[in-house]
């Protein structure tokens, strides 16, 4: 009896020692388990800080590509006030002797509408004139006779 006791007692602390090996088996499991996911989650946190490093160098780049670019328009928005004020400039000083000349033009022709009347009315004052008939009667007579 004595001796069955002893050995139901190793029996159990056989039972307890297996117990305690899948346990600490278990525990190994977990254990490497955690250092891979350990491992896997540091190598996410580096790829997402690669990404991260990545992503800030464009946003840099962008940055200054948006910069230059805003001085580029503020240059040609510059140069294009400047040439349409040139423009306009222009425009103006076309229209300005536009009308001079119209003026001119017009002017002239009221001029010349003029020394047409007194023209025409020199001429009939000279075929009216009695001298003159008398002239061209005497010439007509002469270059005919003659």
């Amino acid at each position: 009896m004595s001796h069955d006791n002893r050995r139901h007692q190793l029996d159990l602390h056989l039972g307890e020692i297996d117990d305690l090996h899948r346990a600490l088996s278990e525990k190994a499991d977990e254990l490497h388990r955690a250092e891979a996911e350990k491992r896997r989650v540091a190598a996410e946190k580096s790829d997402v800080a690669r990404t991260v490093a990545a992503l800030d160098a464009d946003l840099n780049r962008v940055r200054k590509n948006a910069e230059t670019l805003g001085c580029d328009l503020r240059t040609l928005r510059a140069e294009k006030e400047k040439s349409e004020a040139e423009q306009k400039k222009e425009l103006s000083k076309i229209e300005k002797a536009r009308r001079e000349a119209h003026a001119q033009v017009r002017l002239l022709t009221d001029q010349l509408e003029s020394q047409r009347q007194k023209a025409a009315k020199a001429k009939q004052e000279l075929q009216n004139h009695v001298c003159v008939v008398y002239v061209l009667l005497f010439m007509e007579f002469f270059f005919c006779y003659h």
